[in-house]
């Protein structure tokens, strides 16, 4: 359901008569009857090991289990849905959530009177990990004990970059949450003179330990604007802290466990340890406006590992999951995830053709210059195994009059195809379409001749392309083991020859002469003017033709047009431009996604949170102008449009977007957090109590 501009008008009495009624209805703890029936170790588990991030609905799920053996797989499943290897024997994210507990524990029950799980610095601990910096004040004159946290890039739906401050509030050494907007800079004080006083509170913070905390103490939201002068700390860092607090219901993270949910009851996988079963084929590739990507090729290496079941009538079928995750490969920090299920039907005779062939899976990822780590998973589904890899892969950028050679890909055969088919056919250049060879494993006949095919990249406004010059191109050949073995062969190809977006596709026919053994082939290019070659290299080993490897049975990606057409690339170039931190770019992506698909909640969410941040209020208005919202935007998200449609005069319409967010969303404290500041920015004192009231009742307790 879209929403937006084209709301109808909904009554602010029958919203506020709402609030009234939920704040007479205390949340209690659901399913209190059958929790009383848990043994200790189940209701541990419920309330005080998982309490932070089991969502409602699994909650529910647990409590109506009958049984301490379904209760034991519920869990298994719980975890495994979590993992971020599923499969594996050894699940990173349950480990580490267990050592966040113990840390937990350990460092923050002191003079709290309870368990450090259970303290707000154990509760955002858990929940976010270590933060990437701390800074703590013990001593600092006039100021409370103070400690806050630097995260970034933690979660979609949070801020990119953020604080989270606690202060000794009662000198007991318990460290609660600060608030900006219920608390405010006079609280971190111990001055008399502070007292209620946030503009000296404010000057007493900026003398003691400098700006840095001072600004922090008004907005825990790095980049949100702050007025120091007439400090009037706005409810956005208090949404942010509940959604934090109340991450298990945030709408994003509840729809991915339910997706995972569903994907576990569809099949229970088993993990075959990385480097086994799998062939992958990774070849970085720019189109002709020069659009870098990268196609890839993810295969059995045997035609048994698939297996084939039979339907009802009579004809046989395969149904595969292909998922790849992209990482960030210096913060492993998940980019974005790639799925797409495979399955089809055939007789008897259409399987005799393809029975002792390799099944090969073939598609795109739309990765930007830049440096990744990619998650393979082959989830054969009618045998309820997985297979897992991993790859590192750099995607280059080139400098204005650089040349160089990406990668090398050997290749079976090539025919020329389509031009309207050419763009969306993985291992497609310059119109002809290569059948690869594995470039991780690769064996060839040490009797025969091979091709390989390539492509060298420049910039699109290298001046020598506009030179009647050529390239000079070697290719190195030989055995590393064997003296004397190594030849080298030399041509020129002419820079009139490179396509308009700064890309030409070359290629080579080679022998072995006979050899058996490991070999290595070298591709050097340089410029017209010399200059210090480019090199890329691919190993190989020469067999004899009786021991090559079954021919693929090749499946193409068929959706890549629709992803394409649908925003789906778009948004995940663009994801991975904004966590570079090439955010203009990012921007572009993004923006072209959503106008292709007006219900991409993260486009819009990332959208939304750059134009704001920059106070572009005019920009996130003509966004939501033109794009609306659906009923999984995020609180926080909501509140910026809000707010930016508040800026521009145009309340009545911010007010029905903000209730209506609410009447959707009656189970999530950090919306009618968001409602609350909100009513606050509009002066409804009133109905800023009651929304930030209700927030806190839906906050589940510890």
């Amino acid at each position: 359901m879209q929403i937006g501009l084209r709301l109808g008008r909904r009554a602010t009495s029958v919203i506020a008569l709402l609030v009234s009624v939920l704040m007479l209805c205390p949340a209690a703890p659901a399913q209190k009857k059958e929790k009383q029936k848990l043994a200790k170790n189940y209701r541990e588990w419920l309330d005080e090991e998982v309490v932070y991030i089991i969502t409602r609905d699994e909650r529910e799920r647990f409590l109506k289990l009958t049984s301490d053996e379904a209760r034991d797989k519920f869990i298994s499943d719980f975890w495994e849905v979590r993992n971020p290897n599923p499969g594996s024997e050894v699940n990173t994210y349950k480990e580490e959530f267990y050592q966040r507990i113990a840390y937990a524990n350990a460092r923050f029950g002191i003079g709290s009177g309870t368990d450090g799980w259970r303290t707000d610095r154990g509760h955002i601990y858990i929940v976010l990990g270590p933060p990437q910096s701390k800074m703590t004040y013990r001593n600092a004159p006039n100021l409370r004990p103070i400690e806050y946290w630097f995260y970034a890039n933690v979660y979609p739906a949070l801020p990119q970059a953020f604080y989270v401050l606690f202060y000794d509030r009662d000198n007991t050494g318990d460290y609660v949450t600060y608030s900006p907007y219920n608390d405010g800079p006079d609280k971190l004080t111990t001055g008399a003179e502070a007292i209620n006083d946030p503009i000296a509170g404010l000057s007493m913070i900026n003398d003691s330990v400098g700006a840095e905390l001072a600004r922090i103490s008004l907005s825990l939201i790095v980049g949100e604007p702050v007025d120091t002068t007439h400090p009037r700390p706005s409810l956005a860092s208090d949404v942010m802290i509940s959604e934090i607090k109340g991450l298990a219901e945030l709408p994003s993270y509840r729809d991915d466990i339910r997706r995972k949910w569903m994907n576990r009851e569809q099949v229970t996988t088993s993990m075959i340890l990385a480097g086994h079963n799998l062939d992958i084929v990774l070849l970085p590739v720019r189109d002709d406006h020069g659009l870098a990507r990268l196609d890839y090729s993810i295969g059995l290496r045997n035609p048994a590992d698939l297996s084939v079941s039979t339907t009802k009538d009579d004809r046989l079928f395969y149904s595969v999951q292909v998922r790849v995750q992209v990482f960030d490969q210096a913060t492993s920090k998940l980019i974005f995830t790639a799925q797409k299920d495979l399955h089809d039907t055939f007789d008897k005779d259409q399987f005799r053709d393809f029975k002792d062939k390799r099944f090969t899976f073939q598609s795109m990822l739309p990765l930007p210059p830049g440096s990744y780590r990619l998650a393979f998973q082959f989830s054969d589904m009618n045998k309820s195994v997985s297979y897992r890899t991993e790859r590192e892969i750099k995607i280059p950028s080139v400098t204005p009059n650089q040349f160089l050679v990406p990668a090398i890909l050997p290749f079976a055969s090539a025919e020329q195809v389509d031009p309207v088919a050419a763009p969306v056919l993985p291992f497609t250049l310059a119109g002809v379409h290569f059948v690869p060879l594995s470039t991780s494993n690769l064996l060839l006949s040490n009797q025969q001749s091979f091709d390989v095919a390539y492509q060298i990249w420049t910039s699109p406004n290298n001046p020598a392309l506009s030179q009647d010059k050529s390239l000079h191109i070697e290719y190195g050949l030989g055995q590393p083991s064997v003296a004397g073995s190594a030849k080298s062969i030399k041509e020129d190809v002419s820079v009139k020859q490179f396509d308009p977006g700064g890309s030409l596709v070359s290629g080579k026919k080679l022998s072995l002469d006979g050899g058996f053994g490991n070999f290595i082939l070298n591709v050097g290019v340089s410029g017209p003017d010399s200059g210090a070659p480019s090199f890329a290299r691919l190993s190989f080993r020469a067999v004899d033709p009786t021991a090559l490897p079954p021919a693929p049975w090749i499946i193409t990606d068929v959706t890549i047009r629709d992803d394409m057409e649908r925003g789906i690339f778009d948004r995940d170039r663009g994801l991975c431009y904004m966590d570079q931190g090439q955010v203009a770019e990012g921007r572009g992506w993004l923006r072209r996604a959503l106008s292709l698909n007006h219900s991409d909640e993260i486009s819009r969410a990332q959208l939304v949170n750059a134009y704001f941040s920059q106070q572009d209020y005019n920009a996130v208005v003509a966004l939501y102008k033109d794009t609306g919202v659906t009923d999984t935007a995020d609180s926080a998200t909501l509140l910026r449009i809000a707010t930016s449609l508040l800026k521009l005069g145009n309340q009545a319409e911010a007010q029905r977007l903000m209730e209506h967010g609410a009447d959707v969303r009656a189970d999530d404290p950090s919306m009618f957090m968001a409602l609350g500041q909100f009513y606050n920015l509009v002066g409804n004192s009133e109905k800023a109590t009651a929304a930030i009231q209700r927030s806190k009742q839906l906050v589940v307790p510890n």
